[in-house]
This record gives C-alpha cells, structure tokens and sequence, in this order.
C-alpha cells in the first residue's frame, strides 16, 4: 500500500456540505490518501505523530481544493478557427457563419480528414493543458462527424488520451446530433439510431444531443435519446443555447444527466430540470464569446438545482482549457458567489457526469486534487486568468510544476 500526505495546509477547501457553509473550508489541515483514495480529511493536529507515509507534500500554508471536473468539452478536433473570431468580432453572427458553410462545418471536414493518432495527439495537448489549470477529470464529447465512422474514430481517440502520461481522467460522451448533413437530417436521425448508438456504447458513457432551430429539433433528439436510453446509454442535451426551443423540458421529460448552457431557459424551465434532478451545466465562456444572455446561475440555484461550471473547450466559441478562468466568469456574470463557483466547478461537474467518487475531499473519495500557488482559495476566481494552480493529484499521481 502507497500512502501519501499532504500537509501544512492553509485553507483546505472540501466542497463537501458536511463541512458546513461552502466551500467547507478547514484551516491548518491535511490530507491522507492510500493507494489513491483518501483516508484522512481534517486538521493536521490531529494526525498521529508516528505516521509513516511513502510521498509527503508540504504546501507551505498555502491552499488544496478539489480537483476541477470540466463536464462539457470538445476537446477532440482538427483544423482551427481563429478568422472566424475576428468575423464574430466585426458583427458577423454564428449563424451567418454556419451558413455560409463555416463554423462547425469546417471543424467536421478537418477532424472527419484525421486519423486516430492525429487527434490523439491534439486532444493530448488540450488535455495536459487543462490539468495544469487544475483540472483532475475531463469529459470529452465527439460531434466533429457526420459519419458513424468519423464519431468513432473521435471516441477512440479520446480513450487513447485517457492512457497517457499527465492528463486527467476523461469520460466520453457521444454527441451524434452536432454538426448536420448536407442531406436529409432524417436519414442521419435514423441512422444514428440504426447503427450509430450500437458502435458507440461500449466507447461512450452518455449520449448528447444539441437542441436547437439550426441544429435538431426536440423530435429528433428526443428519437435519438430514448434510443440509446433503451440501449444504456445515459442522456446529456445542449439546451437553451441560442434560443429558448425546448431542449430544457427534453431533458427534465427523459430524465438526462445534465442539460448545459441553457441562456435561453425560462424560470419554469429550470424549475422542471431541478425537479427531474437534471444538472444545469453552465458553460459563461461561450456565453460571453457568443454575446448571449449570461448563463442563469443564480436563478438555477434559487429553483433548486445543482450548478456545475465547465468551460465548453472547443475550436469555434470558447477555445479555453482553464476552470479558475470559467470560475471568474461564473461570478462575474451568472450572478453566483466565489463559494458557489468553486463547488460548482468540483461537485457539481461530478455530479453532471454521475461521479459520486470525486469532486468532494472526503474520506473514501478519489485523491484528486489541485495544490493552489496562493493561500487564498478564493484566487480561483478573484485573480482572473491568474496562475494560481501549482500542482494535482489525481487518484494520487502527483503532477507538480
């Protein structure tokens, strides 16, 4: 048994409700972890005195939070989009871009063109760049392919990346209602349904839809989910993103995961999510980069559903691997507090990914962890964009700068 302590802790941030108001913070604390799981969350006074361990990390009285978990990425893509930045910021809109044969359509031709190795190799870079930000768990969604075999070869290479060495842990999602054909959107719907969802399940844990005017109806996500539900899959929706169709009361209706972005849901909307115990997944960077009304945080909270932040890493509205920076945006904009921002960015990403093992410091719970270069926990969110992640811990592999 390998035994780990990490000590001299300034602020310990559990995100644990147990701990009283959030984030639950400990002060002058320390962790345990065997064998990756911890064993000891508390005051490092009382530790017993004797105690051998393999690995000691002493943080110099600065703080520990846990690891971040990023819920809603794209992070397997080929080919880039940076003129389309600049189109966006001289007043050309996302969906003139579309239609114009840009956006995710471009996307779609360069990462379709790909091999698995390629987009190993791209997905890699993002990923290691998002654990220096602090994050310890990625979930990694396809969607850059018309074809079965494109969505796939996505999949794959997600999987691929999860192997390597100084990544987080990855969860797959197959979102095979992004990009549309240039044919009928019901041959693909039915083909999706046909032959995509039985490739996909045994390399994806959830399936995703995007529910919108210029993507697929709430008809056609909705064939697509009950699909893959009635094949154990489990369902996410991009919801309320550009306009108010529907998506949300799909994803309260079917029971989903999680319904993310949803800038357009109305009150009632995430009423009925918080009821059917879906997760509103806050996505404020594309929120901002589109112009669109800001993610509903606050009001989430207030009708009573879990919140997580993600940061919607992708090549076309929110090219961004870093949670603190989500995390400052979510105060800034989705009207929620430095303390909600952190849980929503921990437990409520594991909980949009239905993760009970991690996103809480816990005893019995994952060591995955972020090891901040300040003493001040809420520099997450305050210093925005700054540096304020030194090292992680996931499952008790240490990465340190």
């Amino acid at each position: 048994m390998s035994r780990l302590l990490v000590r001299n802790i300034g602020e310990l941030c559990t995100c644990d409700s147990e701990r009283g108001d959030a984030p639950g913070v400990v002060k002058s604390a320390a962790l345990i972890a065997e064998d990756g799981v911890l064993t000891y969350v508390g005051e490092e006074r009382g530790l017993t005195r004797s105690l051998e361990v393999d690995t000691e990390i002493d943080v110099d009285g600065r703080s520990v939070i846990p690891g971040f978990v990023d819920a809603h990425t794209h992070i397997v893509w080929l080919g880039e989009r940076s003129a389309e930045y600049a189109q966006r910021a001289a007043g050309v809109s996302y969906e003139q871009i579309a239609l114009g044969d840009g956006g995710i359509a471009t996307t779609v031709r360069a990462t379709t063109a790909g091999t698995v190795d390629a987009l190993t190799a791209a997905a890699a870079e993002r990923a290691r760049r998002m654990r220096s930000c602090g994050t310890t768990t990625v979930e990694v969604k396809s969607g850059y392919g018309i074809d079965t075999k494109s969505e796939v070869r996505q999949l794959e290479a997600a999987s691929a990346v999860r192997a390597l060495p100084g990544v987080p842990d990855i969860v797959t999602t197959y979102l095979p209602l992004h990009a549309t054909p240039d044919g009928e959107h019901d041959k693909h719907v039915q083909s999706v349904i046909d032959t995509g969802i039985a490739e996909a399940r045994d390399r994806a844990t959830f399936i995703d839809v995007f529910c919108d005017p210029m993507a697929y109806s709430v008809d056609e996500c909705e064939r697509v989910l009950v699909a893959a539900q009635n094949q154990g899959m489990r369902a996410k929706v991009h919801a309320e993103q550009r306009s108010r169709n529907g998506g949300a009361l799909l994803a309260a209706r079917l029971g989903a995961v999680s319904a993310d972005h949803l800038e357009h849901a109305e009150d009632g909307d995430l009423r009925s999510l918080a009821a059917a115990s879906v997760v509103c997944v806050l996505l404020p960077g594309a929120a901002l980069v589109l112009g669109g009304p800001p993610p509903p945080g606050r009001r989430a909270l207030e009708a009573g559903a879990t919140i997580a932040i993600a940061t919607d890493c992708n090549p076309g509205t929110c090219f961004c691997e870093s949670m603190p920076l989500m995390m400052s945006l979510a105060v800034a904009t989705a009207g929620i507090t430095p303390a909600q921002a952190l849980v929503a960015a921990t437990a409520g990403g594991a909980a949009a990914l239905s993760l009970s093992d991690r996103g809480v410091l816990r005893t019995g719970k994952r060591c995955d962890v972020a090891l901040l270069t300040t003493p001040h926990w809420m520099d997450c969110a305050y210093h925005m964009g700054g540096d304020v992640v030194g090292g992680t811990l996931v499952a008790g592999e240490s990465t340190l700068r």
